[in-house]
């Protein structure tokens, strides 16, 4: 740390060593660069700005009544984006050429001595351009770079006009403010005779609104109902009766499942296991009467509470004929495997009575399952559609106001008359004034400047200087370059003095 700090110390005693040594050589870029470039500064044109503050109360486009449905606060918000856009537009607006065109025609800008010569050099180039126009094309680049607009305030902007003259400069923005008015207020003037057609097509829009939405609104609740169960079928009590049927009907295929597991093994054991049952008309009939009350169990789901007794009923009807397909079964085999003793024909009774029911149960649980499913589906849909439709109705509100609004004849005549009325208004809070001393060039910022150059140049001649000056500096150069040690050395004596 403390050999860090040494080597430290000895470069910072170097650096100002080296600067003492070749201080002429610092000073005196520094001071002829910064008074050259101070002294030119008093070469340079003189540039003058000149601005005003203008309030534009603008009127609302709309009538009052308009303005209580929508709401003052909703109409006056304007987002950051907004305003950034209104800006650029007023910006266009004022650099625009009909604003220009009048400015310099005003003010005979064209007539000015510099734009007569630039302009007459390039039509002696080409005879066919016309002179007069060529000094607009001339001056409407510089007179844009020379307007800016930015807001300072609510509905207020600053309008600012930077010249080579004081006088013309308060002169530019004083008639720039002045064509600014007089083209919004003819603008004012022309939208006002568009008014009587602005309200015929707003009625139209606004009675389209509002029929689309009463559609919207009657399509709605057309589908609530639709969609909306009877209260005794949608209750948790029913919902619940429902998965319990369910649950029932899965545990009866459980145990349908084993006992057709056990009297499969059975039959192989007995080697009958390859046996074929043939079925008659009446069990295909029987089986196509069972699988369409089931279905039609199913569709009960969503009409009838599940302990009613419509449901009941169609379950008994079910059961009973799930019992005769039971029997029918039990016959077929005793004719088609009489040759069979009686313990192996009940084994088959028992073994396609199972295998049957298993089916039956599979399909039943399938159906019922399918129908929860479509009602749970239905239930869930509930809810959005409810909100769905309050949205509608607050919409349907809406645009009836806004059509009750417009299709009033007052409402139309007192959108007219108020645009009549309150037409653009313009006030000029700050007006422009001749400035009193150039705004550019800014001489303390060039002095600043020209002295920073100056130690930039001053501390490169040091440093050059030291690059190409090889003599000796340190005792540690000796050293190296003799590989000797150096056993003394002799001061430099700046100043001898003699004692008598």
């Amino acid at each position: 740390m403390e050999a860090a700090t040494r080597e430290q110390t000895i470069d910072v005693k170097e650096i100002t060593a080296i600067l003492l040594r070749r201080k002429w050589l610092l000073i005196l870029p520094i001071v002829l660069v910064t008074a050259l470039v101070f002294g030119g500064s008093y070469l340079l044109q003189p540039k003058y700005r000149s601005s005003t503050i203008v309030w534009i109360d603008k009127p609302s486009n709309v009538s009052r009544e308009l303005i209580d449905i929508i709401g003052r606060e909703r109409m006056g918000r304007e987002t950051g984006e907004q305003q950034r856009r209104k800006l650029r537009a007023l910006q266009n607006e004022i650099t625009s050429q009909t604003y220009l065109f009048r400015l310099i025609e005003d003010l005979k800008l064209d007539q000015d001595p510099d734009i007569c010569e630039q302009a007459t050099r390039l039509h002696s180039g080409n005879l066919s351009l016309d002179l007069q126009q060529l000094r607009y094309d001339l001056l409407l680049p510089q007179l844009r770079q020379q307007i800016s607009v930015a807001f300072v305030g609510a509905d207020q902007i600053r309008l600012t006009v930077e010249s080579n003259q004081a006088r013309l400069s308060r002169d530019m923005v004083t008639r720039l403010t002045e064509i600014l008015e007089q083209e919004k207020t003819r603008y004012e003037l022309d939208k006002i005779l568009d008014n009587q057609s602005f309200a015929d097509m707003q009625l139209q829009k606004t009675e389209d609104d509002y029929q689309r939405s009463v559609d919207s609104l009657t399509a709605a609740q057309a589908r609530l109902t639709r969609l909306q169960l009877p209260e005794a079928t949608a209750s948790e009590t029913n919902l619940r009766d429902i998965q319990a049927d369910i649950d029932h009907t899965r545990q009866e295929i459980d145990d349908y499942s084993a006992e057709n597991d056990r009297l499969s093994r059975r039959l192989d054991q007995l080697r009958l296991s390859e046996t074929n049952l043939l079925y008659s008309d009446t069990v295909v009939r029987l089986r196509s009467e069972i699988d369409r009350q089931i279905i039609a169990l199913a569709a009960m789901m969503d009409k009838y509470s599940w302990s009613g007794q419509t449901v009941t009923n169609a379950d008994i009807r079910v059961n009973d004929n799930i019992r005769f397909l039971e029997r029918e079964l039990f016959r077929l085999v005793d004719r088609q495997f009489s040759d069979q003793i009686d313990s192996h024909r009940e084994l088959l009774r028992q073994y396609f009575a199972a295998r049957e029911h298993l089916d039956l149960l599979e399909t039943r649980r399938n159906r019922l399952r399918q129908a929860l499913g479509r009602i749970n589906e239905r239930t869930a849909q509930v809810p959005r559609l409810q909100t769905e439709i309050s949205e509608l109705e607050r919409r349907v509100e809406d645009t009836r106001k806004y059509r009750d609004a417009f299709r009033s004849e007052e409402a139309i005549v007192a959108i007219l008359s108020e645009r009549t009325r309150e037409r653009t208004k313009y006030k000029i809070i700050e007006p422009a004034r001749i400035p009193l001393q150039p705004f550019w060039p800014d001489r303390r910022k060039i002095a600043a400047l020209g002295l920073l150059l100056g130690l930039i140049f001053g501390g490169a001649a040091v440093f050059l200087v030291e690059i190409f000056d090889h003599s000796f500096k340190r005792v540690e150069d000796v050293q190296q370059q003799l590989r000797m040690p150096v056993l003394a050395t002799i001061p430099r004596i700046e100043k001898l003095t003699f004692r008598r």
